[in-house]
């Protein structure tokens, strides 16, 4: 059934006849995922703050270290290029992709938690790592692309911020739970005092468990994915999927490259990539080096350096809560997207410079306030962010939208890692927060770069759609 279309400049406004329907198992298929990017935030957070019990049980360096986070990066290499033809090609749907992301999490969970049997076994704890790293490399890709293809325009916003509030629920369990779990002495900073055996057999016990915990739970919500989930809503939720699905992608490598060149050829899209890449990863630094900070300067507390740092992170993490919620709703009401970015970075520069001068006078008060503050700004910004990406690139296939964004970011992660810890050796901690707040500058510069346009939002949708129950099929 055609739609009775009309065009007027750049707008166009359609009277569609087709039936749109919001299917409430929409709701349950985001929880599940909201999990996995939970698993994804874990993998990210819950090594930096107890490094140097990884250092010690694994008898490495902290460089070595550094790889069980930065190894979560190497999976974009490679991956993205393959994934983004198969997805071109329909051979990989959203469902496929999902449970990619639940395969490769859970599998990614079990090396992690067999590579805490043995001190030997540190290569096991980087390959899972680099599983996990694949589970977040396409994950982060899943929360927009689900968000569109299920959810009407209205509750976009709400399905991203809900869909990435995983990640900062990890990150902050990462932060908090393995320091508490495993605490050490300050001596184990500044006198190099080594954790006796009883020590790290404890902290082995403890973090085998928790790893085998959050496998165990992996699995479940694995098996329920394969059963369940579906690559689309048999009825689209706007009008804008309509139109996208009466268009057949081509099936052509050539037509691939087309696709591909006109991605990179959208300035603006590879610019937000560019800043999604450094406001969105550049909580790295901080991750992997918060703990070495604080010894580094000497910041007083009557709790171990490790756990300092993970209530710190935690903090942060506990305000990237509110500001994805606040983010999703601000995505509903507000189109103004581009505004809202460079006013979101801008307080977000902010905030790294008011770490950095609360770390100068040693004021806890003021690194626990910038920190929340900062983890806030950063989960507003994001969702803000996710969706200006797909806006731009309309109608392209969201999901290779995604794809190529997803790439582009955890490539600037991986050298976001690197640079920081060669920061940290060259110039210490304030090498380190300069380096951060540097970071975000030129993020708030080149987000004055990118276009306001807002293409999706051009088609002009009826909402008043039907409900469906949540067993329906149809």
């Amino acid at each position: 059934m055609e739609p009775n279309c009309t065009s007027s400049g750049n707008t166009m406004e359609m009277e569609s006849k087709y039936v749109y329907k919001w299917y409430t198992r929409r709701w349950i298929f985001l929880v599940g995922l909201t999990v996995f990017q939970f698993f994804s935030g874990i993998s990210f957070t819950s090594y930096g703050q107890i490094s140097n019990f990884y250092v010690q049980f694994f008898n490495a360096s902290h460089a070595e270290v550094d790889w069980i986070t930065n190894a979560r990066n190497i999976s974009a290499i490679f991956i993205t290029i393959p994934l983004a033809f198969l997805i071109f090609k329909g051979k990989v749907g959203s469902r496929n992709m999902i449970l990619i992301v639940a395969c490769s999490s859970t599998i990614g969970l079990l090396l992690v938690t067999l590579s805490l049997v043995d001190r030997s076994l540190f290569p096991l704890i980087v390959l899972g790592q680099i599983l996990c790293g694949l589970a977040e490399t396409i994950s982060l890709a899943v929360p927009s692309t689900f968000a569109v293809l299920w959810f009407p325009e209205s509750q976009v916003g709400t399905a991203i911020a809900l869909n990435v509030l995983g990640i900062s629920i990890g990150d902050g369990t990462g932060y908090v739970l393995p320091a508490y779990l495993v605490p050490s002495s300050n001596q184990t900073w500044t006198n190099g005092r080594n954790l006796s055996q009883s020590e790290l057999t404890s902290g082995q016990s403890k973090l085998r468990y928790m790893y085998g915990s959050f496998l165990g739970i992996s699995a479940v919500v694995t098996i329920l994915f394969a059963i369940f989930v579906t690559d689309k809503p048999p009825t689209p939720p706007t009008l804008a999927q309509d139109l996208k699905t009466e268009n057949h992608a081509p099936k052509k490598l050539i037509d691939f490259l087309k696709e591909t060149k006109l991605l990179f050829t959208n300035w603006s899209y590879v610019l937000t990539c560019i800043i999604i890449g450094l406001e969105f990863q550049m909580v790295l630094v901080e991750n992997m080096l918060m703990s070495e900070i604080i010894a580094d300067m000497q910041i007083t507390s009557d709790i171990s350096f490790d756990q300092l740092s993970g209530y710190i992170m935690g903090t942060s993490s506990l305000g990237g809560l509110f500001g994805f919620f606040l983010g999703g709703k601000v995505v509903d009401r507000c189109k103004k997207y581009k505004v809202l970015a460079i006013f979101g970075i801008s307080a977000f520069f902010v905030s790294t410079v008011a770490i950095a001068v609360s770390f100068v006078f040693k004021n806890i008060a003021g690194i626990y306030t910038s920190n929340g503050i900062y983890g806030f700004l950063w989960g507003l910004v994001a969702v803000i962010l996710f969706e200006m990406a797909t806006q731009l690139t309309y109608p392209n296939d969201e999901t290779l939208v995604n794809t190529w964004m997803t790439a582009i970011q955890t490539g600037i992660a991986l050298l976001l890692g690197v640079l920081g810890r060669t920061m940290f050796k060259l110039w210490g901690s304030l090498g380190v927060l300069s380096f951060q707040s540097a970071g975000i500058f030129v993020a708030l510069i080149l987000c004055c770069l990118v276009s306001p346009k807002n293409r999706r939002l051009e088609v002009k949708t009826n909402e008043s759609n039907v409900h469906t129950r949540l067993i329906a099929s149809k």
